[in-house]
């Protein structure tokens, strides 16, 4: 369901694809014995489940998730009518449920990403090194702004900003996701999102603005689900030798240092005010959105929870295009990065 005023269908540079019926009845079927147990096991599937999404779509959507990584101008795919697991328990509060208990949807959402060509990560002391975070809301984190919160608005950010972007060099750390998607288990049609694209934001900031957010004089904390109160002085944007803007802003983890900083990130927030700049997007069971990470902001608004086991309930994903992002933890696990 979108808001009328944000066809975003309209933009190329963010897709949207429909499941058909009979393609979501065979991944369906397909999926329906699946006898994994923990993350590890559908990392070492993950190539099966990759094929098997693409024996069921149609090659013309097959097409457009394949090409999503590499194209330069695609920065989010909407994908609508995935199939999610009909024996679903109540919405884990607590934020964790084993994924051998969403077979169906943590099988469509390993497939595609491995269609897609990208590698499903994690982080070692980040959603207690689980790859697949429930984004719920926790009655312990009720008036936090995270992903793990309701009551108020989670401010746009780019998650584990502190992380190094795309473009930096990695040292003892991890790099910051590439990719993140969320897929939707259980929707509150009255909890609105929206995302907003770091090109639209820079077009309408002056240069010399752009240049203090150049400069490393902010100090970003590292987010809630770490469990960390950990900070780093970094540039909230990165440009690659292509003029490509990377992004690492976080509503709620970024301080200014200095008065220059402070303005300029006054004028940035102002800027990502602008109502005609958001995208928004009302999830619906089977909805999954794939965002790639530094160059999308992303929001949600604030909600009261119901607490009757059937609240908004969403899975979340991390990527990479290729693991040599990654400072690997354990030989047997390489996708769970150090951070």
């Amino acid at each position: 369901m979108l808001q009328q005023k944000m066809e975003i269908v309209k933009d190329p540079r963010i897709r949207e694809i429909h499941i058909p019926y009979e393609a979501a009845t065979k991944l369906r079927n397909a999926f329906a014995s699946l006898r994994l147990d923990d993350d590890k096991s559908f990392i070492k599937t993950k190539t099966w489940f990759g094929s098997t999404v693409r024996y069921c779509l149609p090659e013309h959507q097959i097409n457009i998730i394949q090409d999503f990584k590499e194209s330069d101008e695609s920065c989010a795919l909407i994908i609508r009518g995935l199939p999610i697991d009909s024996d679903l328990g109540a919405t884990p509060y607590n934020g964790y449920i084993a994924p051998s208990k969403t077979p169906l949807a943590s099988g469509c959402h390993i497939g595609i990403y491995q269609l897609a060509g990208i590698e499903p990560i994690s982080f070692q002391t980040e959603n207690q090194g689980l790859l697949f975070r429930h984004v719920v809301p926790n009655p312990k984190a009720r008036t936090e702004k995270s992903s793990h919160g309701s009551t108020h608005t989670f401010g746009h950010h780019v998650d584990n900003p502190d992380l190094p972007l795309a473009c930096e060099r990695l040292t003892d750390k991890s790099g910051c996701p590439e990719f993140l998607s969320l897929m939707a288990m259980r929707s509150d049609l009255s909890v609105r999102s929206n995302f907003v694209l770091v090109d639209d934001l820079l077009t309408g900031l002056s240069a010399g603005v752009i240049d203090e957010l150049l400069k490393p004089n902010f100090k970003i904390s590292r987010p809630d689900s770490f469990g960390q109160a950990i900070s780093t002085v970094l540039p909230i944007l990165v440009m690659d030798d292509y003029g490509t803007a990377y992004c690492r802003f976080d509503k709620e983890n970024v301080t200014p240092l200095t008065e220059s900083a402070a303005a300029a990130l006054l004028m940035f927030e102002a800027r990502l005010n602008d109502e005609s700049l958001k995208h928004y997007l009302v999830y619906q069971p089977g909805d999954l959105l794939l965002i790639k990470n530094q160059r999308i902001l992303h929001s949600r608004e604030g909600f009261q929870p119901r607490d009757d086991g059937a609240d908004r309930w969403l899975i979340r994903l991390f990527g990479m295009s290729s693991l040599d992002r990654i400072v690997t933890v354990y030989d047997d696990r390489k996708y769970i990065g150090k951070d």
